[in-house]
């Protein structure tokens, strides 16, 4: 059974085709930290994320290393994809976190089967517009929301897709530094560090400076929040 069977983007395919396509691409196991490719490389592949506890955070640094985290992408997650659609270069960098399985699919493969196979056209479809809907979502928030609403509601998506549920509530997967939850928003890691004192005050969250691990203990009230903060 062939790995790709396990990403989103290569469901519905015939599994023949994803195996063919397994057999042309490099297997990856990647070292915590190592970095896949750069801003400003060349696009010359794509990656799918077959296995792994970890994620991969794609984000870029400005000339006064000033950083933003554009997405974080798991198990089941195509990415690369834009740069190698162009022809052009990579927008931002990518860095692995964690134990992972990649699978790296050469460009011209990856153009062939999105020219050849109608399902695979769709699916790609479907992954870009979900990207597009979130970074729409997140530009609105940055217009008109605070910033401790749009936390909430970045750590509610990081929960939903890899969080997982503790004792003490829900745990987000891999390490999120004070910093990375900044760069996520555009903030300063000060006022990141503000917010999260008041939620731990309020019995909202449980943050591990040590270990950079946050997890969620009051998921409804980070919605009321959300939601009172919206009507």
């Amino acid at each position: 059974m062939t790995a790709l069977l396990h990403v989103t983007a290569f469901q519905g395919i015939d599994p023949a085709k994803l195996a063919r396509i397994e057999a042309s691409s490099r297997m990856l196991e990647p070292r915590d930290g190592a970095r896949l490719f750069a801003q400003g490389d060349a696009a010359d592949a794509v990656y799918a994320i077959v296995s792994g506890s970890g994620h991969v955070r794609i984000g870029a640094l400005d000339r006064s290393s000033k950083g933003v985290m554009i997405e974080v992408f798991t198990a089941g997650d195509i990415f690369g994809e834009l740069g190698v659609i162009e022809g052009s270069t990579r927008t931002a960098d990518a860095v692995v976190e964690g134990r992972m399985r990649l699978l790296r699919i050469n460009a011209s493969v990856f153009l062939a089967i999105l020219h050849d196979d109608a399902v695979f056209g769709a699916n790609m479809c479907r992954v870009i517009a979900a990207r597009l809907r979130r970074t729409f979502s997140m530009f609105r928030d940055a217009t008109f929301e605070s910033l401790d609403v749009r936390l909430a509601r970045q750590v509610l998506y990081l929960a939903a897709r890899e969080g997982r549920r503790t004792e003490k509530g829900i745990q987000l997967a891999g390490r999120f530094r004070q910093g990375d939850l900044a760069d996520l928003l555009g903030a300063t890691t000060r006022s990141i560090i503000t917010i999260l004192n008041a939620w731990r005050a309020d019995g909202l969250v449980i943050y591990d400076a040590a270990r950079a691990q946050l997890t969620l203990c009051n998921e409804a009230a980070l919605r009321q929040l959300i939601e009172g903060n919206s009507t």
